[in-house]
Protein backbone atom coordinates (compact mmCIF):
# COMPACT_ATOMS: atom_id res chain seq x y z
CA UNK A 1 0.00 0.00 0.00
CA UNK A 2 1.20 3.67 -0.92
CA UNK A 3 1.77 6.05 1.87
CA UNK A 4 0.91 9.72 1.85
CA UNK A 5 3.79 11.39 2.80
CA UNK A 6 3.12 13.68 -0.44
CA UNK A 7 -0.19 14.11 0.75
CA UNK A 8 1.12 14.96 4.16
CA UNK A 9 3.68 17.18 2.57
CA UNK A 10 1.55 19.21 0.54
CA UNK A 11 -0.64 19.96 3.23
CA UNK A 12 1.50 20.91 5.71
CA UNK A 13 2.65 23.73 3.46
CA UNK A 14 -0.28 25.08 3.17
CA UNK A 15 -1.72 25.65 -0.83
CA UNK A 16 -3.18 28.99 -1.42
CA UNK A 17 -6.60 28.63 -3.02
CA UNK A 18 -6.50 29.12 -6.72
CA UNK A 19 -9.10 31.47 -8.75
CA UNK A 20 -12.30 29.69 -9.26
CA UNK A 21 -12.01 28.37 -12.99
CA UNK A 22 -15.54 29.54 -15.12
CA UNK A 23 -17.72 26.10 -15.41
CA UNK A 24 -18.12 25.48 -19.48
CA UNK A 25 -20.95 26.35 -21.64
CA UNK A 26 -24.10 24.65 -23.10
CA UNK A 27 -26.91 26.06 -24.17
CA UNK A 28 -30.36 25.21 -23.94
CA UNK A 29 -32.65 25.41 -27.03
CA UNK A 30 -33.98 28.59 -25.85
CA UNK A 31 -31.11 30.16 -27.08
CA UNK A 32 -30.30 28.37 -30.55
CA UNK A 33 -28.46 31.63 -32.43
CA UNK A 34 -25.02 30.40 -33.31
CA UNK A 35 -25.27 27.14 -30.84
CA UNK A 36 -28.14 25.09 -32.57
CA UNK A 37 -27.58 23.83 -35.96
CA UNK A 38 -30.17 20.69 -37.49
CA UNK A 39 -29.47 19.24 -40.39
CA UNK A 40 -33.65 18.07 -41.95
CA UNK A 41 -34.30 15.27 -44.32
CA UNK A 42 -38.42 15.03 -45.62
CA UNK A 43 -38.86 11.70 -46.08
CA UNK A 44 -42.26 10.38 -46.64
CA UNK A 45 -41.94 6.58 -46.76
CA UNK A 46 -38.88 6.35 -44.39
CA UNK A 47 -40.78 6.29 -40.92
CA UNK A 48 -38.49 4.95 -38.33
CA UNK A 49 -35.66 4.29 -41.02
CA UNK A 50 -31.93 5.00 -39.05
CA UNK A 51 -31.03 5.94 -42.80
CA UNK A 52 -33.52 8.48 -43.10
CA UNK A 53 -31.49 10.88 -41.39
CA UNK A 54 -29.17 12.76 -42.71
CA UNK A 55 -25.99 14.75 -41.28
CA UNK A 56 -24.66 16.98 -44.48
CA UNK A 57 -27.03 19.85 -44.67
CA UNK A 58 -26.94 21.41 -41.30
CA UNK A 59 -28.10 24.83 -40.72
CA UNK A 60 -29.43 27.43 -37.81
CA UNK A 61 -32.12 26.13 -35.75
CA UNK A 62 -34.61 28.31 -34.61
CA UNK A 63 -37.34 28.90 -31.91
CA UNK A 64 -40.73 27.65 -32.74
CA UNK A 65 -43.77 29.96 -33.01
CA UNK A 66 -46.93 27.51 -33.33
CA UNK A 67 -47.68 27.50 -29.65
CA UNK A 68 -46.43 29.59 -26.60
CA UNK A 69 -46.37 26.53 -24.69
CA UNK A 70 -42.79 25.30 -26.47
CA UNK A 71 -41.70 28.88 -27.05
CA UNK A 72 -37.75 27.49 -26.34
CA UNK A 73 -37.95 25.05 -28.57
CA UNK A 74 -36.94 24.94 -32.35
CA UNK A 75 -36.71 23.62 -35.61
CA UNK A 76 -35.84 24.24 -38.73
CA UNK A 77 -38.39 26.61 -39.76
CA UNK A 78 -40.37 28.87 -37.02
CA UNK A 79 -43.52 27.03 -38.06
CA UNK A 80 -42.20 23.20 -37.72
CA UNK A 81 -44.17 21.86 -40.51
CA UNK A 82 -43.23 20.15 -44.10
CA UNK A 83 -46.15 19.75 -45.53
CA UNK A 84 -48.71 18.31 -42.97
CA UNK A 85 -49.09 14.44 -41.29
CA UNK A 86 -47.14 11.93 -42.83
CA UNK A 87 -44.85 13.92 -44.44
CA UNK A 88 -41.99 11.94 -42.32
CA UNK A 89 -39.77 14.73 -41.33
CA UNK A 90 -36.13 13.61 -39.79
CA UNK A 91 -34.16 15.87 -37.79
CA UNK A 92 -30.72 16.00 -36.05
CA UNK A 93 -30.15 18.82 -33.69
CA UNK A 94 -26.80 19.16 -32.73
CA UNK A 95 -24.65 21.55 -30.03
CA UNK A 96 -20.88 21.50 -30.18
CA UNK A 97 -18.89 22.92 -27.18
CA UNK A 98 -15.37 22.86 -26.12
CA UNK A 99 -13.67 21.36 -22.98
CA UNK A 100 -10.62 22.02 -23.69
CA UNK A 101 -8.92 23.23 -20.41
CA UNK A 102 -11.06 21.24 -18.42
CA UNK A 103 -10.80 17.05 -17.35
CA UNK A 104 -13.61 15.25 -19.51
CA UNK A 105 -13.39 12.48 -16.78
CA UNK A 106 -15.06 15.03 -14.82
CA UNK A 107 -17.65 16.78 -17.02
CA UNK A 108 -20.92 16.47 -15.91
CA UNK A 109 -23.88 18.01 -17.89
CA UNK A 110 -27.74 18.14 -16.49
CA UNK A 111 -30.64 18.65 -18.61
CA UNK A 112 -34.06 17.48 -19.47
CA UNK A 113 -35.26 17.42 -23.39
CA UNK A 114 -38.55 16.76 -25.44
CA UNK A 115 -39.33 15.79 -28.83
CA UNK A 116 -41.98 16.11 -31.20
CA UNK A 117 -42.94 12.83 -32.63
CA UNK A 118 -42.66 10.08 -29.55
CA UNK A 119 -41.47 6.72 -31.77
CA UNK A 120 -45.10 5.45 -29.98
CA UNK A 121 -46.29 4.39 -33.99
CA UNK A 122 -50.14 4.93 -32.79
CA UNK A 123 -51.93 8.28 -34.33
CA UNK A 124 -48.92 9.33 -36.71
CA UNK A 125 -46.81 9.57 -33.82
CA UNK A 126 -43.76 7.62 -35.95
CA UNK A 127 -41.75 5.02 -35.20
CA UNK A 128 -38.42 6.21 -34.33
CA UNK A 129 -38.13 6.62 -30.53
CA UNK A 130 -35.91 10.16 -30.02
CA UNK A 131 -32.87 9.49 -29.11
CA UNK A 132 -29.32 11.46 -28.85
CA UNK A 133 -25.96 10.18 -28.50
CA UNK A 134 -22.29 12.42 -27.49
CA UNK A 135 -19.58 12.13 -29.99
CA UNK A 136 -20.82 9.43 -32.08
CA UNK A 137 -21.04 7.13 -29.06
CA UNK A 138 -24.32 4.86 -28.42
CA UNK A 139 -27.49 6.19 -28.21
CA UNK A 140 -29.65 6.75 -25.62
CA UNK A 141 -33.36 7.06 -26.06
CA UNK A 142 -35.59 9.23 -24.36
CA UNK A 143 -35.95 8.82 -20.68
CA UNK A 144 -38.18 5.74 -19.93
CA UNK A 145 -39.07 5.30 -23.39
CA UNK A 146 -38.00 1.68 -25.06
CA UNK A 147 -39.00 -0.23 -28.11
CA UNK A 148 -40.87 -2.65 -25.47
CA UNK A 149 -42.60 0.04 -23.45
CA UNK A 150 -42.92 3.19 -25.54
CA UNK A 151 -44.29 6.59 -23.79
CA UNK A 152 -44.96 10.18 -25.10
CA UNK A 153 -41.71 12.47 -25.07
CA UNK A 154 -44.21 15.54 -25.58
CA UNK A 155 -43.24 16.69 -21.79
CA UNK A 156 -39.57 17.45 -20.53
CA UNK A 157 -37.82 14.47 -19.29
CA UNK A 158 -37.09 13.82 -15.55
CA UNK A 159 -33.44 15.79 -15.39
CA UNK A 160 -30.50 13.12 -16.45
CA UNK A 161 -26.52 13.79 -15.75
CA UNK A 162 -24.72 12.99 -18.12
CA UNK A 163 -21.33 12.21 -17.01
CA UNK A 164 -19.88 9.68 -19.85
CA UNK A 165 -18.25 10.06 -23.16
CA UNK A 166 -16.63 13.50 -23.06
CA UNK A 167 -13.47 14.40 -24.80
CA UNK A 168 -10.98 16.70 -24.61
CA UNK A 169 -11.46 20.00 -26.80
CA UNK A 170 -14.66 20.15 -29.01
CA UNK A 171 -17.53 17.53 -28.32
CA UNK A 172 -20.21 17.18 -29.99
CA UNK A 173 -24.47 15.90 -29.01
CA UNK A 174 -26.61 15.17 -31.30
CA UNK A 175 -30.51 14.29 -31.13
CA UNK A 176 -32.05 12.17 -33.78
CA UNK A 177 -36.21 13.26 -33.74
CA UNK A 178 -38.33 11.94 -36.48
CA UNK A 179 -41.89 14.38 -37.05
CA UNK A 180 -44.67 13.78 -38.83
CA UNK A 181 -44.51 16.68 -40.88
CA UNK A 182 -47.20 18.85 -38.79
CA UNK A 183 -45.50 20.97 -35.74
CA UNK A 184 -42.24 19.29 -35.13
CA UNK A 185 -39.74 20.24 -32.92
CA UNK A 186 -37.16 19.39 -29.79
CA UNK A 187 -36.67 21.24 -26.81
CA UNK A 188 -33.76 21.00 -24.00
CA UNK A 189 -33.37 22.37 -20.45
CA UNK A 190 -29.87 23.00 -18.84
CA UNK A 191 -29.79 22.86 -15.03
CA UNK A 192 -26.06 22.60 -15.13
CA UNK A 193 -22.79 21.52 -16.31
CA UNK A 194 -19.54 21.21 -14.51
CA UNK A 195 -15.86 19.80 -15.06
CA UNK A 196 -14.55 20.32 -11.76
CA UNK A 197 -11.54 19.01 -11.03
CA UNK A 198 -12.10 17.27 -7.59
CA UNK A 199 -15.67 16.83 -7.99
CA UNK A 200 -15.47 12.64 -8.22
CA UNK A 201 -18.95 12.50 -6.88
CA UNK A 202 -20.55 15.18 -9.40
CA UNK A 203 -22.38 16.86 -6.40
CA UNK A 204 -21.24 20.68 -6.99
CA UNK A 205 -19.25 20.54 -4.12
CA UNK A 206 -15.52 19.44 -3.55
CA UNK A 207 -15.14 18.34 0.02
CA UNK A 208 -14.54 15.04 2.08
CA UNK A 209 -16.65 12.69 0.37
CA UNK A 210 -14.57 13.29 -3.02
CA UNK A 211 -11.43 12.93 -0.70
CA UNK A 212 -12.27 9.62 0.29
CA UNK A 213 -12.27 8.92 -3.76
CA UNK A 214 -9.24 10.67 -4.30
CA UNK A 215 -7.38 8.94 -1.78
CA UNK A 216 -8.30 5.18 -2.37
CA UNK A 217 -7.34 6.12 -6.07
CA UNK A 218 -3.93 7.53 -4.78
CA UNK A 219 -3.67 4.50 -3.50
CA UNK A 220 -3.82 2.38 -6.41
CA UNK A 221 -1.52 4.94 -8.17
CA UNK A 222 -1.97 3.89 -12.03
CA UNK A 223 -5.15 4.55 -14.45
CA UNK A 224 -4.04 0.96 -16.32
CA UNK A 225 -4.71 -0.84 -12.88
CA UNK A 226 -7.98 -2.90 -13.64
CA UNK A 227 -8.86 -1.92 -9.53
CA UNK A 228 -9.13 2.14 -10.49
CA UNK A 229 -12.77 3.42 -11.56
CA UNK A 230 -13.55 3.95 -15.18
CA UNK A 231 -11.91 6.69 -17.32
CA UNK A 232 -9.30 7.09 -13.66
CA UNK A 233 -11.18 10.56 -12.80
CA UNK A 234 -8.89 11.48 -10.05
CA UNK A 235 -6.33 11.77 -12.49
CA UNK A 236 -6.72 15.36 -12.85
CA UNK A 237 -4.01 16.04 -14.75
CA UNK A 238 -4.42 13.48 -17.41
CA UNK A 239 -0.69 12.12 -16.81
CA UNK A 240 -1.85 8.43 -16.21
CA UNK A 241 -1.30 8.07 -12.57
CA UNK A 242 -3.40 9.74 -9.14
CA UNK A 243 0.17 11.09 -7.60
CA UNK A 244 1.09 14.01 -6.02
CA UNK A 245 0.60 16.28 -8.77
CA UNK A 246 -3.04 15.54 -8.67
CA UNK A 247 -3.42 16.31 -5.24
CA UNK A 248 -1.60 19.70 -5.55
CA UNK A 249 -4.63 20.47 -8.04
CA UNK A 250 -7.42 18.67 -5.96
CA UNK A 251 -6.57 20.26 -2.77
CA UNK A 252 -6.60 23.88 -4.65
CA UNK A 253 -10.21 22.98 -5.85
CA UNK A 254 -11.34 21.82 -2.15
CA UNK A 255 -10.30 25.05 -0.58
CA UNK A 256 -12.71 26.47 -3.18
CA UNK A 257 -15.50 24.14 -2.39
CA UNK A 258 -18.65 25.07 -4.63
CA UNK A 259 -17.76 24.10 -8.11
CA UNK A 260 -18.10 27.32 -10.37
Amino acid sequence: MRTYVGIAAVVVSGISPRLSQAAPVFYPTASPLGHWFVSTNVAPGGDGNFASFVTNNFQQAVNVTYTPARADWIADVPGGSHGGVGNWTFFVFRQTFDLTGYNPAVAALTFRWAADDSGEIIAFRGSWIPAFRLNGGAFINYPGSTPDHRIPTYDFSPWITLTKGFVAGVNTIDFYVEGNGQTDGFGLQVQSFTACAGDLNHDGFVDDADFSFFVAAYDILDCADPAMPPNCPSDLNGDGLVDDADFTVFVASYNELICP
